[in-house]
């Protein structure tokens, strides 16, 4: 008896489906619909019971398709996991609202209000997004090495737009010019992850966001301005 590839569609969802029928043509824009209803079901059933133990009907059931609605738009659950994450890291990076963030500021004070807002920002998806931080920082880790770096490639973005304002401050001569702005850009970043953590596994209180925010931002600012001056850009 043949093979049947890993990634072949389950007869089930092409006995599903049926013959064509005939009748009014595709709603215009019912392709992209479907495929964001059924990831955003995805979302919900990864985050609740873990990648591994959900199957694509339990996806199907929840978005109110059948089986083989799910495999008309992907090919396998592997595939639905990879639009997830891009959803997911999509969501994180659109948080920090980038044109904001990269809106050069004058002062040391003006930059604190950015980190500061960088933060909050970041705090705010665990009561906004907490399946998105979820599977991002939990399921992914756990699932192979490539959702990993791809979750990593999504802070290199953050850190990234960070050390984009940091350089200005060094370059109007308010920032100490030894900073190694990617170092630090990294380093504001990951100080979010612990609070992010605990708001996931504990819940998150007003009292903690603002004590996490609060400390990341008297780490960040103590060391960031240039020796005699008092931040202002000259």
């Amino acid at each position: 008896m043949p093979s049947t590839p890993s990634d072949a569609v389950p007869l089930v969802a092409v006995l599903e489906e049926g013959p064509a029928r005939r009748g009014r043509p595709p709603q215009p824009g019912l392709s992209a619909t479907r495929r964001e209803q059924i990831v955003s079901s995805a979302i919900e059933e990864f985050a609740e019971r873990g990648y591994e133990a959900t199957t694509a009907a339990q996806v199907a059931k929840r978005a109110g398709v059948g089986l083989g609605t799910v495999y008309r738009y992907f090919d396998s659950k592997r595939e639905i996991l990879d639009q997830v994450m891009e959803r997911c890291l999509r969501e994180l990076i659109d948080v920090v609202d980038a044109p904001a963030l990269l809106e050069p500021p004058e002062t040391l004070e003006s930059l604190i209000a950015r980190i500061r807002d960088l933060a909050d920002a970041l705090f705010g998806l665990v009561e906004d997004s907490p399946n998105v931080l979820k599977l991002l920082m939990v399921e992914a880790s756990a699932i192979e090495d490539e959702l990993g770096r791809r979750v990593m490639r999504g802070e290199q973005v953050l850190a990234g737009l960070v050390a984009e304002v940091l350089e200005h401050g060094i370059l109007g001569g308010w920032l100490r010019k030894d900073l190694d702005p990617n170092a630090v850009g990294h380093s504001i970043i990951a100080l979010t992850w612990p609070g992010l953590l605990r708001g996931l596994r504990v819940g998150q209180c007003a009292a903690d966001r603002a004590r996490y925010t609060d400390t990341i931002v008297a780490l960040v600012s103590f060391g960031l301005c240039r020796p005699g001056t008092d931040g202002q850009a000259r």
